[in-house]
């Protein structure tokens, strides 16, 4: 989390969110960046929280991030699969700027773990994954502490449900056909009133992936009808000039929404595409972690519809604050959240305050799969949603059992 995050674009006159001052004294700068309202979580929890321990575990083939207060209180998040590679970074350079702290102190705990020892010289998804990853965890400690939800701390709850598509990750191992036929079996089984398709060969173009598009995307318009809406990830395939050609065939069979044409970093590519597409809109921001560079890719147009990952941006508040930076330039946020499992709880709650969420958000659904026995809720699909839970923590509760065997990593 950066030191901008501290500041207030607006502050709630009343409820669990800090005055002016509090959250000036955490203050270095005032970058003037837009900023989420920074949750009183003195307020809130009337007692300090004091950290004992933040561990990486495996479990059930999952790498999970527990951290544990003085009395016992445990938060737990699970952690994408970046993770495995990073357990050195999260040790020496994550884990110590939390151990022995307050837990309520949570927004400037994550600051200090970015800007100090000279951590921020790592700045990038590494470093921010991994502060994340211990973000989220906390947040699920304190709201079992409270016993309320996470987004109880964030703001005023709007919904208490949002639609979904469903993602489809195939690029040619099955045929067209087969692919249109399964997302058919899934919308059907979900009642999801949208997809998300792939196009081109990710972060290539090559003969046959062209040509699979070309025939893909009109198969799905055709097979699955005008009422489903479709999206279309590129993941960085394209030149400026195909992606143009590209979008253009998408704009024709109604595609809504074009994501990453180009690669992630091609920031003139991108805006290039954008300027010339007229009927979809350009999404992206998965790989990115700066909030100068989220400020940045709203304010030139280089994207219509900002999509931080959770994880890979440093937690909920982070979000929230890439939220904000979009609502200034009249603009929305999709964030990537391809998941069925506990990785979807952080989602829950800025969905559950987020005033600027675009459109349908993202869910996979795996036809051969049974529900997991070791968490509750299961993550289910019904009449095209998913519901947000009002359970306490980030809203999963973990079988006691599994942690009688989970291997130590940090």
């Amino acid at each position: 989390m950066h030191r901008r995050q501290f500041l207030h674009s607006a502050i709630l006159s009343s409820g669990l969110f800090a005055s002016t001052n509090s959250v000036g004294s955490w203050l270095a700068v005032d970058d003037g960046l837009p900023a989420w309202p920074l949750p009183d979580i003195h307020k809130a929890v009337s007692s300090p929280v004091l950290i004992r321990s933040v561990e990486l575990l495996k479990t059930q083939g999952q790498y999970m991030m527990v951290v544990t207060a003085q009395d016992g209180t445990r938060g737990i998040t699970q952690c994408n699969d970046r993770m495995p590679n990073l357990s050195s970074l999260l040790k020496g350079l994550v884990i110590p700027h939390f151990i022995g702290k307050d837990a309520r102190d949570l927004p400037h705990l994550v600051d200090n773990a970015y800007r100090l020892n000279s951590n921020y010289k790592y700045a990038g998804m590494p470093l921010w994954n991994c502060i994340g990853s211990v973000e989220i965890a906390v947040w699920d400690l304190l709201g079992r502490l409270v016993n309320k939800p996470v987004y109880h701390f964030l703001g005023k709850p709007l919904r208490t449900h949002y639609d979904v598509y469903i993602s489809d990750f195939d690029r040619g191992t099955l045929t067209p056909d087969a692919v249109v036929d399964q997302l058919a079996q899934k919308l059907a089984l979900t009642g999801a009133k949208g997809v998300k398709i792939k196009v081109g060969g990710r972060m290539q173009n090559t003969p046959d992936d062209e040509r699979r598009t070309r025939a893909f995307v009109p198969l799905v318009r055709k097979k699955l009808g005008d009422s489903i809406t479709i999206y279309a990830d590129a993941n960085g395939s394209y030149t400026a000039q195909e992606g143009v050609a590209i979008g253009h065939m998408l704009e024709d069979h109604g595609v809504v929404i074009f994501e990453e044409p180009c690669n992630f970093e091609d920031e003139e590519g991108l805006r290039i595409v954008n300027r010339a597409l007229t009927k979809i809109r350009l999404a992206g921001g998965e790989q990115d972690t700066s909030l100068y560079r989220f400020d940045r890719l709203a304010r030139t147009d280089v994207y219509d519809l900002l999509q931080p990952d959770l994880y890979y941006n440093g937690g909920i508040l982070r979000a929230l604050q890439v939220a904000e930076i979009a609502r200034k330039y009249n603009k929305s946020i999709a964030p990537h959240t391809p998941k069925a499992d506990p990785l979807i709880a952080p989602f829950w709650h800025l969905a559950a305050v987020c005033p600027n969420l675009y459109g349908l958000q993202e869910t996979v659904f795996d036809l051969s799969s049974q529900p997991a026995n070791w968490y509750t809720p299961a993550i289910q699909v019904k009449n095209g949603a998913i519901q947000i839970p009002n359970q306490p923590g980030l809203g999963i509760t973990y079988d006691e059992t599994i942690w009688k065997t989970a291997e130590r990593i940090v």
